[in-house]
């Protein structure tokens, strides 16, 4: 009987295998749980990976640019923060002596590919001619035996493609990032800088925008609007750019009634929404919740470990019958919350979700199991449920019937637009109830030829306004649209400008670090913040997944620009430098600058000193106030003083433990009660 080691993912999820295909005994070495099964295939051993146990490091050493001789190694022997990995490879060592074929049980996408390849690669000794895979979209029992029972062949494309992205990524991530961090060295400092093939562009779209803002020069306008009972109507002219010409519309119009000279009412259809893909409910989640893309896709990934939803990386708008609507719907209707709204789906009698236009081969759009969550979801877990669940049940709704309704006035040949809508039957809103985003703006019963009495005549200053800065959300969609990183990486790339210092605020700001960079990489290597490079190697590891490119070429042509850009850059590493040191300094100064002296108005800062740091006066010598600051943790500045003495407020962080926040007199009446 052959003997076959099969990689999950996870140990959660490799204990979710074990139970769906039968009886198993287990085995441990070095504390990690492995599954033993007799089934018709032969003795399946299934032992888990944690995510990437292995991933690239350079050969040889040396912290030159440029480098592209790169292996793969251990994560542990990376970085001591994935010391944990070690009795993972080791376990799977182990058990693979026993093995004469291998599935890949890890999830069914590129990252998952990887992840299972380089387990059994290099952990197993194994090759592509004795590995199978299973491709399953949610973890419920009956979807892990069916892709059990319906092993595919070894997905090579989508391996290779997944390979070669790493590859390309960490010669990218690798060599600029050491370019910028030895320009700054070349001036005697050093700072952790980084940028890389996607995280550039996505930096450049920010900072143009930013620079808009910064431009932007508002214009004043005018807008005159007739309020009477129950309405409000705006002058048809829009915005007045000549306050004479709006004041003597106001001249006409003041003391006089208005006559309805048009009513338009039309009944349209709100069609239902399509299913979520990742971005989706990236977006529904942060509008709804204010959950940060990131958050979302590790608690939608959560939800789909505990066999909740079906697998959330995934780019399909669409929802296969073969999920089996009927089966979910009914399963849904056996929980309280539910019962209602999945009754009402199950008495159509046409089962059909509005499905959307995008696609993925791997998996369909994002829907739930049916299954329960029971009581052990987190609070933001639970809305993510709900919220997953409630999409899911309106896609199956009746379009929504609404009414526009258009009152046109007349003021002495002066026009004035009011505009209203309302719901007349709601359908599929009632599905999606509380997560609607429709207004009801309702207008007066008024008829043609009408005369009505003006309350009152207004007109409003006002001034345009710059372009709104984009939210997390809205960058990933971003992204998405300009086929840049992937479903997977997106959110991960915001998380990377936050961390790198370079945007700060929920509405991203681009700091003068980030600024700096991107006019550096604009000046003596804007190829790297072009998004049609980016896309161009994005389309070719499609290719490479399809078969129609290999690795190699792909591999070649970037070292060969990338080559040509880093000679050019390091030929102005001095010039480069200096333009980044200064925003360093500036960024640093802004960091430690947390308000005003009470003594003498100039500003209080962090010093930091051979013997500690305190808060002191930047008018030192002639004022010597200062205060204390605890001794461990990262400090920030916070905005706001405190309530009691009108000192600044600081959050304190420390490793492993919760941040604690607090002002910076030790003898503020708030710390009465600190131990």
């Amino acid at each position: 009987m052959p003997k076959i080691l099969l990689v999950a993912e996870k140990p959660s999820v490799a204990g979710k295998l074990a139970q769906a295909l039968g009886d198993y005994s287990v085995e441990e070495n070095y504390g990690v749980t492995n599954y033993i099964l007799e089934t018709e295939k032969g003795e399946i051993i299934i032992s888990p990976a944690v995510g990437h146990m292995y991933s690239l490091e350079q050969k040889g050493d040396g912290w030159d640019y440029p480098m592209f001789d790169v292996e793969w190694v251990p994560a542990h022997e990376k970085d001591d923060s994935s010391s944990y990995v070690k009795k993972y490879v080791n376990n799977m060592k182990k058990m693979a002596e026993k093995a004469d074929a291998f599935i890949n049980g890890c999830d069914f996408d590129i990252e998952g590919s990887v992840i299972g390849y380089t387990s059994i690669k290099f952990a197993c000794d194994g090759d592509e001619e004795n590995i199978q895979r299973m491709k399953f979209s949610t973890l419920t029992p009956s979807d892990l035996r069916d892709a059990f029972n319906n092993l595919n062949e070894f997905d090579s494309g989508q391996t290779e493609a997944g390979i070669t992205r790493h590859v390309l990524d960490w010669y990218y991530g690798i060599n600029l990032s050491r370019a910028l961090i030895n320009a700054v060295k070349s001036q005697n400092r050093y700072k952790s800088l980084s940028t890389g093939r996607v995280q550039g562009p996505a930096l450049k779209i920010l900072a143009d925008r930013e620079r808009e803002i910064q431009e932007f020069e508002p214009e004043d306008y005018w807008e005159i609007y007739l309020y009477s009972k129950g309405l409000e109507a705006k002058h048809v002219e829009g915005k007045f750019w000549e306050e004479e010409k709006a004041d003597k519309v106001m001249e006409k119009c003041s003391d006089r009634d208005a006559k309805v000279v048009d009513v338009n009412r039309r009944k349209y259809k709100h069609n239902p929404p399509v299913p979520f893909n990742l971005t989706g409910l990236q977006k529904s989640a942060y509008r709804q919740f204010n959950i940060s893309p990131k958050q979302t896709q590790q608690i939608a990934h959560n939800l789909y470990e505990q066999s909740l939803i079906s697998y959330p990386r995934t780019s399909s708008q669409k929802l296969p019958a073969k999920i089996g609507y009927k089966s979910i719907l009914s399963k849904l209707k056996k929980q309280d919350k539910y019962s209602k709204l999945a009754s009402k789906v199950l008495n159509k009698k046409k089962i059909t979700p509005r499905n959307g236009k995008k696609k993925d081969e791997a998996h369909p759009a994002i829907h739930p199991t049916g299954l329960s969550p029971g009581k052990g979801l987190s609070k933001q877990e639970r809305k993510v449920y709900d919220l997953v669940v409630k999409r899911f049940f309106a896609t199956f709704g009746k379009p929504a019937i609404r009414q526009s309704l258009k009152i046109k006035l007349d003021i002495k040949e002066e026009k004035f637009d009011a505009k209203g809508k309302k719901t007349l039957k709601k359908n599929w809103y009632k599905l999606y109830e509380p997560y609607v985003n429709t207004k009801e703006i309702n207008l007066p019963d008024l008829k043609k030829g009408q005369k009505i009495d003006v309350e009152k005549l207004e007109k409003e200053d006002k001034e345009t306004q710059p372009p709104k800065r984009y939210t997390q959300s809205s960058l990933v969609s971003k992204l998405e649209k300009k086929g840049l990183g992937t479903k997977a990486t997106r959110a991960q790339i915001v998380d990377s400008l936050y961390n790198r210092k370079y945007i700060k605020d929920s509405s991203l700001k681009v700091t003068d670090l980030g600024l700096a960079v991107v006019e550096s990489l604009e000046e003596n290597c804007p190829e790297i913040l072009s998004p049609e490079l980016t896309r161009e190697f994005e389309e070719e590891m499609d290719a490479i997944r399809d078969g129609k490119k290999t690795r190699d070429d792909v591999l070649k042509k970037a070292e060969k620009s990338l080559r040509e850009i880093l000679e050019k850059f390091k030929n102005k590493e001095d010039d480069i430098g200096k333009g980044l040191v200064e925003a360093v300094d500036e960024q640093r100064r802004k960091e430690n600058e947390l308000g005003t002296c009470p003594e003498c108005e100039d500003v209080l800062k962090i010093i930091r000193t051979k013997n500690g740091r305190f808060v002191g006066c930047g008018g030192y010598p002639d004022c010597d106030n200062s205060f204390p600051l605890p001794r461990e943790g990262k400090i920030k500045g916070l905005k706001n003083e405190c309530d009691e003495c009108g000192l600044p407020r600081i959050k304190v962080s420390r490793k492993g433990r919760k941040p604690y926040y607090m002002c910076i007199d030790p003898d503020c009446p708030t710390k009465d009660d600190w131990d």
